[in-house]
């Protein structure tokens, strides 16, 4: 595997400003590259093969981006990069991916976050993550979007602080992560119905990504020195088994992210301070490649 760091401003050097301030996610669709660039308030859209530039759409603090049936949906939080005890609700923006035009827009609950498409709904996290120390304090939805009128048609209630969704066959897990005090992190279940339920073989896990039929995620907690305990958990979630862990190498990354890319599941690795790296293991838990990567890796996608 060949390594080549910082393309977009070699493969684009008349872009001004490069990427932008904060990348937030990166997803594939169809023969595009689509990165959230948080803090420049941006999307942008690259051709896959070469990352090379074909356009933006401006998003005020955008955050994820998913897709179905030919549109792109965008958490955004409406507002600016800040705390605000009157920061309005959030929202997300439908993007027709064919023009790259805005198309619609839907009021959701503060400080919306990851996305999933499960039968013709879109379901949001809703964390209210800026304003905890607010009046307004965590937010504890789910927003539940019909995707045929673009409206917002139930919000789920959930553990305070949800942040991370993810689609399994016809079922929604969401994991929450508390208020880091009395309000522990929780994985939670949303079924077809709207019922919730917790995942109580492993109910404290905080990062979960999906691939063949497994969660697969850790548990992080730290002590009053910074101290970390990382737990790496995965859960079939058919007949709800629990592998502990689910790396099998004798190194276990201090992880800070994790997402399923290809057939592999990805873990990201940062200190917030120096550069990271990026662990790529196969389903087995074994480690197929090592990447150094950038200050605070999210996300990774392998193309073929």
């Amino acid at each position: 595997m060949s390594r080549a760091c910082n393309i977009f401003p070699q493969r684009n050097p008349n872009v001004v400003k490069e990427l932008g301030d904060v990348g937030n996610d990166l997803q594939v669709y169809g023969e595009r590259l689509y990165a959230v660039i948080n803090c420049s308030n941006l999307i942008e859209i690259m051709e896959l093969s070469t990352a090379k530039h074909i356009g933006t759409v401006s998003i005020a603090n955008c955050r994820y981006i998913t897709f179905d049936k030919g549109y792109a949906y965008v958490s955004s939080y409406a507002g600016p990069v800040q705390v605000d005890p009157n920061a309005r609700p959030g929202k997300i923006v439908k993007i027709d991916t064919a023009t790259l035009s805005i198309v619609g827009e839907c009021i959701v609950g503060y400080q919306p976050e990851e996305m999933a498409v499960v039968d013709n709904k879109l379901y949001v996290a809703n964390s209210g993550g800026l304003d905890y120390n607010t009046a307004l304090g965590y937010d504890n939805t789910v927003s539940v979007i019909d995707i045929s009128t673009f409206s917002q048609v139930a919000k789920v209630e959930v553990t305070c602080n949800p942040a991370v969704v993810v689609a399994a066959g016809n079922e929604v897990y969401v994991a929450s992560y508390g208020n880091y005090n009395d309000v522990p992190s929780t994985l939670q279940r949303i079924s077809p119905d709207g019922g919730v339920s917790v995942v109580e073989e492993c109910s404290n896990m905080t990062e979960i990504c999906y691939n063949s039929g497994r969660l697969y995620g850790f548990f992080s907690s730290y002590d009053a020195n910074w101290n970390a305990t990382i737990t790496y958990q995965s859960y079939d979630v058919a007949d709800k088994s629990v592998d502990t862990p689910w790396i099998k190498e004798s190194f276990l990354p201090t992880p800070y992210k994790v997402c399923a890319a290809g057939e592999y599941v990805c873990v990201t690795s940062s200190d917030y301070i120096n550069d990271g790296d990026t662990y790529l293991y196969d389903t087995d838990g074994m480690l197929v490649h090592t990447i150094p990567s950038g200050l605070n890796p999210v996300k990774a996608v392998v193309i073929e």
